[in-house]
């Protein structure tokens, strides 16, 4: 079924993930309109291609900003015909949010989140405390978290006798918070992401730095494929932190067929 046939319903899309763009494309090629949330300016410029029909750049902090998102597009159009909600699993502050307005507002939701990935060539931590279960020290290891909580993390780690290293994003927040962390200068470096995909930047910052394991988190899709691929090739240790568990009282998808299935159910 061609979806123009309902007059081009339009669907509000929280993104924070790398298949937001994805799915955004996919979506828009099938005659939905969409309306896209990101956190930042630097988020929203892939979807800039695509024409959407607007991009909201922000955080959404309060259920009042998400109740006003929605009133306002009932307002100015027909509203929203779903929100999806494509935030990032380890963002556990917004989808009990989005999700409280929705159902008081009497508002279509659907909530995406990444299928779990196989982590037999992993370390699985609970809590990232449980990093104190390993022997660490003297050892090299490599964080890969983002920089929110960064300055515990370096203090954790060196508290078990290790030497903590970084790679940061280029964007002036990662900066800041690198540079006033207790990280040594040599430590760290700034990356492009969109120049480093291949992994051979992170190789070679693995080789210059002798790491010997990375710890990142469990977010699925390709962050961390890429981080389990760079860790199998090089020969060195991965610890993941474990996912926050899904919400029991939201009903999740995990792929766009099931996505696309479920929208165009509501619709018929």
């Amino acid at each position: 079924m061609d979806i123009r046939e309902k007059c081009q319903p339009h669907l509000w899309l929280l993104t924070g993930t790398g298949e937001g763009h994805v799915f955004a494309k996919s979506l828009l090629k099938e005659g939905w309109k969409i309306t896209v949330s990101v956190v930042s300016r630097r988020a929203s410029i892939p979807y800039e291609k695509l024409n959407p029909e607007k991009i909201l750049i922000g955080a959404l902090i309060t259920e009042e900003d998400i109740r006003k998102v929605i009133l306002n597009a009932r307002n100015n159009h027909d509203g929203f015909h779903c929100v999806v909600d494509m935030t990032h699993p380890f963002a556990i502050k917004i989808t009990p949010k989005i999700s409280k307005v929705c159902k008081e507002l009497g508002q279509q939701f659907i909530r995406y989140e990444r299928p779990i990935d196989d982590i037999s060539n992993a370390f699985l931590l609970k809590k990232f405390s449980d990093l104190a279960g390993f022997e660490l020290k003297n050892k090299s290891i490599l964080l890969a978290l983002g920089v929110r909580h960064l300055k515990r993390s370096i203090i954790f780690i060196r508290g078990l006798g290790a030497n903590v290293y970084t790679r940061v994003l280029a964007n002036p927040e990662s900066i800041k918070k690198t540079l006033s962390s207790s990280i040594i200068n040599t430590n760290f470096a700034i990356l492009n992401p969109l120049g480093s995909s291949d992994g051979e930047i992170e190789k070679a910052l693995i080789r210059k730095w002798n790491i010997d394991g990375v710890v990142c988190r469990q977010s699925g899709g390709q962050t961390e494929r890429f981080w389990q691929r760079v860790c199998i090739s090089m020969g060195i240790d991965l610890w993941l932190l474990e996912r926050p568990s899904r919400l029991q009282y939201i009903d999740s998808i995990d792929s766009y067929e099931k996505l696309n299935n479920r929208l165009k159910s509501i619709i018929m």
